[in-house]
């Protein structure tokens, strides 16, 4: 998921309802990645349509897109789109420059241009979205020394294990107001000379890079992501669910009348808290299906060594599986609190070459806590966007 802190609130008005049903629903897998990237972990994807603005002839369908519900907007691998004749006009500044972008993700960075597309989410369409083409073929401006640097840069389809990363969190723009007016823009958008300079810039709203569900006409105020279990407790190779757009607008889409924990994210941060296996510290958490395990930090569980392999970075607990827990607490007037028991298992253990892992944590920043992955499997979560109304619920808000 996003890690950038540059996010807020959109003013935009509430969710609303259709008066006739819309095809709302998508299929999930859980598989391990397109062929130019494959061993994947716990990596969920969508497919994706889509078109040059205003277009009905220049459209490609886009397949293993990562599901993020950490991040807001769509981001797209330039040769990906160029392999399926998509080209997008880009969109400019005050000065006519083009707009580019330098975003922080777990994994490092990902820089290029801010352009326009049609695009379609089963039977929704966000018209003119303004998305971020992933430049990993260097056509655009270079980015500034401060993205990407010590080669972070994460903008090929190897980066995220994936074509591009369809960003569905509680936020309508990658950055809202906080990009707007600042007195010193912050190092996200930038305008770019023909010379390849770049200079940090002040983007409006109708052009930061937006959560396409905020743009459909009807079903645009959250989405429910449904996974089942896994079969094998120690991996499977695939997992088919489902992604559903709107939440209370259509009679597939109904919140539950009981048994809902709601938790309310921070307007600004959007996080909620967590305290972690008996601790007192307060850490911000949010539920991420772009992370591909639970993420925190205990000294007293034991890091998986370079003997793991690819699990290098995640706990390779003495004791498999161990059994912990975490207490979330929502923000402000959804401020339910809610109890989480989870296991943690030695993936050295796990199903050779399996893309789905259910008790599967890696070490994590002492301040955060993140429910990644594993906590989707058996469970459906529901993500409420900034103040948007999902029946007697207002975003931005999580729920399970």
């Amino acid at each position: 998921g996003l890690l950038s802190a540059c996010i807020g609130g959109s003013g935009k008005p509430a969710g609303t309802i259709s008066g006739a049903p819309t095809p709302n629903t998508m299929a999930l897998t859980v598989d391990s990645g397109p062929a130019a990237a494959t061993g994947a972990i716990n990596h969920p994807y969508v497919t994706v349509k889509v078109c040059a603005a205003g277009s009905q002839t220049q459209c490609a369908n886009i397949d293993h897109v990562l599901l993020d519900t950490g991040s807001s907007g769509l981001r797209l691998v330039r040769s990906v789109l160029a392999a399926g004749a998509v080209t997008l006009s880009t969109a400019a500044d005050a000065q006519g420059h083009p707009i580019e972008e330098c975003v922080t993700f777990g994994g490092g960075q990902t820089w290029g241009p801010v352009a326009f597309a049609d695009v379609t989410l089963a039977g929704e369409v966000a018209t003119k979205l303004p998305v971020q083409v992933m430049d990993d073929t260097a056509a655009a401006a270079p980015p500034p020394a401060t993205c990407g640097a010590n080669g972070t840069l994460i903008n090929s389809v190897s980066g995220f294990a994936a074509n591009g990363v369809l960003g569905v969190g509680v936020f309508a723009q990658d950055c809202g107001a906080a990009c707007v007016a600042a007195t010193t823009p912050l190092p996200l958008y930038y305008g770019c000379t023909t010379a390849g300079v770049c200079t940090a810039e002040n983007i409006a709203l109708p052009d930061q890079v937006t959560n396409p569900v905020s743009m459909f006409p009807f079903d645009n105020n959250g989405i429910i992501v449904s996974l089942p279990n896994l079969i094998n407790a120690n991996g499977d190779s695939s997992v088919q669910g489902e992604l559903t757009f709107g939440i209370a607008t259509q009679a597939d889409n109904s919140l539950p009348v009981t048994g809902l924990t709601v938790l309310g994210a921070d307007p600004e941060t959007g996080d909620f808290t967590a305290t972690y296996n008996g601790g007192t510290a307060q850490l911000q958490a949010l539920i991420d299906s772009g992370t591909d395990a639970y993420a925190f930090d205990d000294p007293t569980m034991a890091a998986c060594t370079s003997s793991a392999g690819v699990f290098i970075g995640y706990y390779c607990p003495a004791v498999s599986p161990q059994s912990v827990f975490a207490v979330n607490t929502g923000v402000g007037v959804n401020n339910a609190s809610s109890t989480v028991q989870f296991a943690i298992a030695d993936p050295t253990t796990f199903v050779a070459n399996a893309a789905a892992f259910i008790n599967l944590a890696r070490v994590g920043g002492s301040a955060r806590f993140t429910y990644g992955m594993p906590f989707f499997y058996n469970r459906k979560i529901y993500v409420g966007i900034d103040q948007r109304a999902t029946g007697i619920y207002t975003g931005p808000y999580y729920a399970y």
